[in-house]
């Protein structure tokens, strides 16, 4: 029996929750499982305002994580992909073939055209930006000025996290909406209040026009000094998918049926930041680490049940928890409902800190969790979806998008 060549790019949160799970239900041998990503280290990405403020380095050893299972693990940057012929290029491993593919290369800092964001701003949106901006950190000086751009999860916690690890620099959050925009009123009252008692200036609903070498300049004129400025705004997919003309939405996320399929090309799966379903699976599916790893299991039961013959499942979903960190000593944890809307419940301070922490390790745990113990990655389902239906009609847009 020949066995199926089953390539997965990227090693994130997605890409080793796909390999480790193939790897280790494939209990009949029915797929070579090959994991392709630039670096040997898996980075805990939630961890990258942690990484700026010099407490932890947050990589792990893929190749360790990998342990026993039978995965070739290769080391390089894949440069193109060939979607009729089904190869992979790799920078020195040369033309890599498959019979399905799993796209997992996550996201990067959305691009922006704003005047001086490239050259005056620093990012934290990979391990290698965040070491950059630890050391820069490191070197100022008692009264220098701090603006982070940006007021979502990643502005918020980088904001807080300097605040905390720095108390001399004076820090500032501008952000074009309101931070913490999808909590409760108690969630927004809490953020407000913890803000103020760390030292955080927010300049809510103030749109940047452009960045100057010492300060922000704002559509009204406003000028936000700053020694050093963050850029923390959103996200978009890695731009292989659009490349390769695999049919992707405005963020080049590409776009998959509910059985995780690439809807036009059914060859290749998706999950993780650089996957978005055409349908809600029960819930918007939002950038994160909670979202990718479900999405990965989910991909490979699918595959192996195609491979084993057997009815591939829908993807269902549904969130239980919005974390928050606010630096090491205080945080909040947002209950939702399963379509990500906020409850009133909420729990802050130390045990919102501390559940915080619980909930990151536990993301990276659930790593070798499903070494050890294969399917042990389990999730909350909204339970919309009967499982073998037949797929929707797809919509008018869904064609291939080459850039």
């Amino acid at each position: 029996m020949n066995k199926a060549r089953i390539v997965i790019l990227g090693a994130g949160y997605a890409g080793m929750m796909a390999a480790l799970r193939l790897a280790g239900k494939d209990r009949n041998q029915r797929a070579d499982v090959t994991l392709i990503n630039a670096s040997d280290v898996f980075y805990e990405r939630v961890r990258m305002h942690q990484v700026a403020t010099n407490q932890t380095s947050a990589s792990h050893s893929i190749r360790k994580l990998l342990g026993k299972r039978p995965i070739t693990f290769i080391q390089g940057w894949v440069r193109a992909l060939d979607l009729e012929r089904q190869v992979v290029q790799v920078d020195g491993q040369g033309e890599i073939g498959y019979d399905y593919l799993v796209y997992t290369l996550g996201s990067i800092p959305a691009q922006v055209k704003l005047p001086g964001v490239h050259e005056h701003l620093y990012a934290i949106g990979s391990p290698k930006q965040a070491a950059v901006l630890r050391e820069r950190l490191i070197a100022l000086h008692p009264g220098s000025r701090v603006a982070v751009v940006g007021g979502g999860l990643t502005g918020i916690e980088t904001a807080t996290e300097i605040a905390e690890a720095y108390p001399g620099l004076p820090v500032s959050l501008v952000t074009a909406g309101t931070p913490g925009q999808g909590l409760s009123q108690g969630g927004q009252a809490y953020l407000t209040r913890s803000f103020a008692e760390m030292g955080v200036t927010v300049y809510d609903h103030t749109r940047v026009a452009q960045v100057e070498a010492d300060a922000l300049v704002t559509e009204s004129g406003e000028r936000i000094p700053f020694e050093v400025g963050i850029w923390a705004g959103s996200f978009e997919a890695a731009p292989l998918a659009r490349e390769a003309g695999l049919a992707v939405n405005a963020k080049g996320q590409m776009r998959i049926d509910r059985y995780m399929r690439s809807i036009s090309h059914p060859a290749v799966y998706g999950a993780g930041d650089g996957a978005a379903p055409v349908e809600d699976p029960g819930a918007p599916l939002r950038m994160a680490c909670a979202v990718a790893l479900p999405m990965a299991a989910h991909t490979a039961d699918n595959l192996l049940a195609r491979l084993e013959d057997r009815p591939q499942q829908p993807f269902n979903f549904g969130y239980v928890v919005q974390c928050v960190s606010l630096g090491r000593r205080r945080g909040l944890l947002q209950f939702v409902h399963p379509d990500d809307s906020p409850k009133e419940r909420i729990v802050t301070g130390r045990m919102g800190a501390i559940a915080k922490e619980m909930i990151v390790q536990y993301a990276y745990r659930s790593l070798p969790a499903e070494r050890i113990l294969p399917g042990a990655q389990v999730w909350l389902g909204k339970g919309q979806l009967p499982a073998g239906v037949e797929d929707a009609a797809l919509p008018p847009d869904a064609k291939p998008v080459h850039s």
